[in-house]
């Protein structure tokens, strides 16, 4: 149990009924959004920041999902791997991508690029990387590499969300 009490929808003011109301369409509304709940505005604008990071752009979804996966095992976060882990199994991914992902093997030459930049970021994120980030630059667009660091940063803040508040799997 979170250490930080969940809101229910019964809770919430107006800003977020609409967004309670959207998760339970889905199923139900998660955790960490309860507990988010107590701060209206992070809650909303942090689901926003997530649809327009996560959503459409130049990143296909399976790369931002694998990209989710590696920030999320790489500091533990047992309610995000388990979550980044459904995700990769919804869009198609095997046991063995998620594996490969999960050890870096059996990976194209763009996806270890990539990998190897979020795990560089996620663990020392004091560090600036250069070389790492050049070598992206010749396969991904600068939108790309956006795009991509948006995504390890919004997952590097959910993560450490959940994991300093006990935020677990359900």
């Amino acid at each position: 149990m979170a250490i930080i009490s969940s809101l229910e929808k019964d809770q919430v003011g107006k800003e977020l009924l609409e967004i309670y109301e959207e998760f339970e369409e889905k199923g139900k509304v998660p955790e960490w959004v309860k507990v988010m709940a107590h701060s209206p505005k992070i809650a909303k604008e942090f689901i926003e920041l997530f649809r327009v990071v996560m959503g459409k752009g130049k990143i296909e979804k399976l790369l931002k999902w694998k990209i989710a996966f590696v920030v999320s095992n790489s500091l533990k976060c047992e309610f995000c791997v388990d979550v980044t882990t459904k995700m990769l199994k919804t869009l198609g991914a095997s046991d063995e991508i998620i594996k490969n992902v999960k050890e870096g093997g059996g990976l194209t030459e763009d996806e270890k690029e990539v990998l190897s930049l979020v795990k560089e970021v996620t663990l020392k994120a004091y560090v600036c990387t250069p070389e790492l980030l050049s070598e992206l630059k010749n396969d991904f667009s600068e939108a790309q590499v956006v795009e991509i660091v948006s995504i390890i940063g919004l997952f590097n803040y959910i993560n450490r969300f959940n994991n300093t508040l006990c935020i677990l799997p359900e």
